[in-house]
């Protein structure tokens, strides 16, 4: 066994010694590695950026009602007379006048122009009053003031305010026929709220002819606890097409399916890339145990075993796969953690989020190279225990 594992450390130190005289192939798989650790890497941390952005958004003790079979709030329609039915439910937070704290929103759709593309990007516009922002604790103005209630005033998520013209706090812009003055930036802990302009509701509905128009309710809950008996009262007992969740467990939700997708996208790819990378290291390791040939037979005659010669160009491919490995990972943390993104929401409109990596994701990519340095590595270390004695002797294969 000893023995063995001189032999392999040997033959392995010696191979990788011999890389200067085979670098330009060497290193055409190095990068090949590289790029699909990249490529691995920038969907996973799309997927958790985005995971993060979603699942940071919302509170166990705030409820989110739509209509039934909404999957978003663009899709759903509430009746003015469902609101007032709402207000009576069990469990919510009054004032000392007996108001419940709920909040009548809606999302319009509108266009600004993108400052990277000079192209038109659809955005969120919220109709939002006095209590939705109480139920949004995390919202806190940045630069500029809130707006006032009953005007033409808006105030712009961070996330947008340096993407997207004309959202600069003093500057004023069109949504249509009507016009609006942007008059602070805000931030909101990270979270989808900051994808969003926030506007009077009261106004939105005007200004873009939805009269009366809702489409969700947010509901302060006086614990976590009590939203099982709201539920109950919104979906059974009321019985009129409603649905109701957490606003945690409606983000949480929608985080999930986007990032399936996007791992849907990304894993197929990183394995068909990795698939091309696993081909390009067996031709390079085929062109590693060609090179030296003359110096295998020479080893092997002098005593070495066929299992050495197999272990020291396994090693040699695994060694250059994670050496692309360690590149792209580190390429990767400096170039794409925390790089901002959009991608599209609910209505079509883009929802800004931060690209995020974690340690959990680089072992992702460590294990890929490892395959792909194993697969490439493989056959042609298979080559390398069959090498004929005689190229010893005759100085020739």
């Amino acid at each position: 066994m000893f023995g063995f594992l001189r032999q392999s450390l040997a033959l392995s130190t010696a191979n990788l010694r011999s890389l200067p005289r085979r670098a330009w192939i060497s290193l055409s798989m190095v990068l090949s590695v590289t790029l699909v650790v990249l490529v691995l890497l920038g969907f996973l941390a799309m997927a958790n950026g985005f995971r993060k952005t979603l699942s940071s958004t919302g509170a166990d003790n705030v409820a989110l009602v739509l209509s039934r079979g909404a999957f978003s709030e663009a899709l759903s329609r509430i009746e003015t007379q469902q609101a007032h039915l709402v207000e009576e439910a069990p469990g919510l937070v009054r004032t000392d006048d007996g108001t419940p704290l709920i909040s009548r929103e809606l999302v319009v759709p509108v266009d600004a122009v993108a400052l990277d593309s000079n192209k038109n990007e659809t955005l969120s516009l919220r109709g939002i009053d006095q209590t939705g922002l109480t139920l949004r604790p995390r919202v806190q103005i940045s630069d500029g003031r809130m707006m006032t209630p009953g005007t033409a005033e808006i105030v712009v998520g961070a996330r947008l305010a340096s993407r997207y013209r004309n959202l600069a706090v003093g500057d004023t812009i069109t949504f249509g026929r009507s016009q609006w003055t942007v008059v602070g930036h805000f931030t909101a802990g990270g979270s989808v709220f900051e994808s969003e302009l926030l506007a009077d509701a009261g106004l939105v509905q005007a200004q873009f002819n939805r009269p009366n128009q809702i489409q969700s309710l947010r509901v302060q809950l006086s614990d976590a606890a009590q939203f099982e008996q709201f539920r109950a009262y919104v979906e059974d007992e009321l019985d009129m097409g409603l649905a109701a969740q957490t606003e945690k467990a409606f983000y949480a939700a929608q985080a999930s399916d986007i990032s399936r997708i996007i791992l849907f996208l990304g894993w197929p790819l990183a394995i068909v890339m990795a698939f091309g990378a696993a081909v390009g290291a067996m031709t390079t390791m085929y062109s590693s145990v060609s090179d030296r040939m003359i110096e295998i037979a020479t080893v092997r005659a002098l005593g070495f075993s066929r299992s050495a010669a197999f272990v020291a160009t396994l090693v040699e491919a695994l060694v250059l796969t994670l050496i692309g490995c360690a590149i792209g990972v580190a390429l990767a943390w400096i170039g794409l953690d925390g790089w901002s993104a959009s991608t599209k929401g609910g209505a079509n409109a883009q929802l800004a989020f931060q690209l995020a990596l974690s340690w959990p994701q680089a072992v992702s990519a460590v294990v890929l190279a490892l395959a792909i340095g194993a697969v490439g590595g493989g056959l042609p270390a298979l080559r390398a225990t069959r090498v004929p004695l005689r190229a010893a002797m005759t100085g020739r294969a």
